[in-house]
């Protein structure tokens, strides 16, 4: 009896036990599941939503870009892309992946080699491949296919960029491109790691890239347990990049652009004197921008880079060269202002002037020179000897400061990447680059515009405006919105810059100037300026003596230039014309200018002139 009580108290015991046991499991599964749904509900329905949602930045449209008067000149047009999502691809179906890839698409071997290399740790910056872009339709419904039997591929419906001018505006608007490496650690913009992204590489494409890319948008799509879409959930909308619009007369730049291809290599810009507003900018040849829409074959970008005539290179900022005689209006300002000459000052020109043993020749030397000139004379008919005379009383530190004041050797500050500095030299320069002393020989080149000197077509075009408006510095700019700022004028005299300014008038309009054979009859339209020639190799005295002075090689030729202003009472724009290898820029440069100029009365409305 004793016994089975117990062992029914045991039995009652465990019983007890394990209904204890059983009842804490319980609660603390209770408790468990009441923990996970209420309190960490939100973690938990996030870690599902991952799974099941997708994000997904959406890229903007990029601005356009309009002329002065509102015609396009860079649009956009759709096109569809195939990308592959490599966060997407579980890892044990990478190989799957890649092989169905290139079984059912012809793909470029860039894209091969990286589907082959597929990175097992995937960041943002690389989690991207963009398979093809501007598919057309039978590749597309390819794609369509291939992204119902494996995940991570997507069907992108993007803007790309459509020059209408793309070689006349080429040095002006430039193109696009695919970041590289350093633009996507440098920009912090997370929507540049996206397939079809796109950056301004050049020009006002990449000068204003910022205001033209806008903002992504971003959107939710569901997608099932194979990663394949299902609904898109919702979206931010992107902001369209803000449009462009430039200062250039579309009429006149084509124009310009046809003028200056009648030559190999050369350069052109027009501008407002007043504000700097850039009319028409050519750099000839120019080259075709929409080949860079896409990915440009290798053969075609090394023949761009190869042609001799350097089509990728805008020569009116980034081309230097000697000036040649148009400098010797800054030499004549430089011994006015000193009083080392006046309007009445005369030298008497043989053809050379003699330096110890060397002479220093004038275009004329031929002929025996100019005979007597004073400053009127010299500019009208270009005369060497006069301001070898000039230099010879100058030191070459004063005609530098006169260069620099009126903005040689420093950037114009266009906005534009690129510009060069040029360079006008002193004595310090000399000795620190060239480790030599400067000569009386160094200051008669300079004098005239040859030697050290180097500018660009651009910062002469802004030396002339500043001569012709009032001493007023400018700074060139192709953005319609650009706000002038009001600086200080020059304090040269008036009466110094007249005597120049009768100069250059008889250059164009004096029987005897050096382009009287370029001068427009219109009264109401006459201009003025200067011509130049910028030699490429020297002409030695052995050369001189077999009577060649001129090349019959075209790369050993000078190269032609002219700056000219209209109208001649009161002057509204500047141009600068650049042939290279053109010859005498009376010859070329000038009847170019002419040409120009005749087109600007055309094509631009009067209320603007």
């Amino acid at each position: 009896m004793s016994t089975r009580r117990n062992d029914k108290r045991i039995f009652v015991s465990r019983v007890e036990l394990f209904l204890t046991i059983q009842m804490i499991l319980g609660l603390v599964v209770v408790v468990r599941l009441a923990y996970l749904q209420i309190c960490q509900s939100a973690k938990y329905s996030l870690l599902s939503d991952r799974n099941r949602i997708v994000t997904q930045q959406t890229l903007p449209t990029r601005g356009r870009i309009y002329d002065a008067k509102g015609n396009v000149i860079a649009t956009n047009h759709c096109v569809y892309s195939a990308v592959l999502d490599i966060h997407e691809i579980p890892k044990e179906k990478q190989a799957e992946t890649i092989a169905t890839l290139l079984k059912h698409h012809s793909l470029s071997e860039s894209v091969v080699q990286k589907l082959r290399n597929l990175p097992r740790i995937v960041t943002n910056s690389n989690r991207y491949i963009l398979l093809q872009e501007d598919l057309n339709w039978t590749e597309l419904s390819k794609y369509y296919i291939t992204s119902s039997r494996i995940p991570g591929i997507v069907i992108e419906k993007n803007q790309v960029r459509k020059y209408i001018y793309p070689s006349e505006f080429s040095h002006i608007v430039g193109y696009t491109g695919s970041p590289t490496a350093y633009d996507l650690t440098n920009s912090g913009n997370s929507a540049l790691s996206l397939p079809m992204a796109k950056i301004g590489k050049t020009c006002v494409e990449k000068q204003y890239n910022d205001e033209l890319f806008g903002k992504a948008g971003i959107k939710h799509i569901e997608v099932n347990a194979r990663r394949q879409f299902v609904r898109d959930i919702d979206s931010i909308a992107e902001i369209p990049g803000r449009d462009l619009n430039l200062t250039i007369n579309l009429e006149l730049q084509l124009e310009v652009y046809k003028i200056l291809s009648q030559h190999e290599s050369a350069s052109c810009v027009v501008m407002d004197v007043d504000t700097g507003a850039i009319l028409a900018m050519v750099s000839y040849p120019g080259y075709n921008t929409n080949i860079f829409t896409n990915k440009i074959d290798g053969t075609a970008l090394k023949e761009l880079y190869d042609n001799p005539y350097k089509p990728m290179i805008n020569k009116v900022i980034s081309g230097l060269y000697s000036p040649g005689s148009v400098f010797k209006m800054i030499t004549a300002l430089a011994g006015l202002t000193k009083g080392v000459i006046n309007e009445n000052t005369r030298f008497n020109c043989t053809g050379y002037t003699e330096i110890g043993n060397h002479k220093f020749h004038c275009w004329k030397w031929k002929s025996g020179g100019h005979g007597s000139v004073d400053l009127e004379d010299a500019l009208a008919e270009s005369c060497d000897v006069y301001f070898y005379n000039v230099a010879k009383m100058l030191s070459p530190d004063e005609i530098a400061a006169v260069a620099r004041d009126f903005g040689l050797g420093e950037p114009t500050g266009i906005d534009m990447p690129n510009e060069k500095s040029g360079l006008i030299p002193t004595k310090s320069w000399k000795k620190a680059k060239k480790k030599r002393s400067w000569t009386i020989g160094d200051t008669f080149n300079m004098a005239i515009g040859q030697g050290f000197v180097l500018t660009t077509p651009l910062q002469l075009a802004k030396m002339m405006a500043m001569l012709v408006n009032g001493q007023k510095p400018i700074t060139p700019h192709l953005n319609k919105s650009f706000v002038t700022q009001n600086v200080p004028h020059l304090k040269y005299d008036p009466k110094h810059i007249q005597l120049i300014f009768d100069g250059m008038n008889a250059v164009v309009n004096s029987w005897y100037g050096t382009a009287h054979k370029s001068a427009i009859t219109d009264e109401d339209f006459q201009f003025g300026g200067k011509t130049g020639s910028s030699q490429v190799f020297r002409i030695t005295e052995a050369l001189r003596r077999a009577g060649k002075t001129v090349s019959d090689d075209y790369w050993k030729k000078e190269h032609a230039v002219f700056v000219g202003y209209a109208p001649i009472d009161n002057p509204k724009f500047v141009v600068s014309v650049l042939v290279e290898h053109g010859g005498g820029g009376s010859q070329t440069a000038a009847p170019i200018a002419r040409d120009i100029l005749l087109a600007f009365k055309k094509y631009v409305p009067k209320t603007f002139r």
